[in-house]
């Protein structure tokens, strides 16, 4: 059995309809499953960052760089 820790978050309205958003969005069923979500996402981020890559969005001839402080900034070539 894996254990559980109980974790409580205060967000501003703002950000509990962003997250309820992303839910809606991802076709998750709850915040915690888009809170688990959220955090393989920056754990991916985090890995690629750490191996020197950059993550990107293409579209055409236009390329955005993901850039999160903290993240992305700390590792990379």
């Amino acid at each position: 059995m894996v254990k559980k820790t109980r974790i409580q978050l205060d967000l501003r309205a703002q950000e509990a309809e962003e997250l309820d958003r992303m839910r809606d969005q991802f076709g998750l069923n709850s915040r915690t499953e888009t809170v688990r979500t959220a955090l393989a996402i920056a754990d991916w981020i985090e890995s690629e960052s750490r191996q020197g890559r950059k993550v990107l969005s293409v579209d055409g001839d236009y390329v955005s760089h993901l850039v999160v402080p903290g993240i992305t900034t700390s590792f990379g070539k």
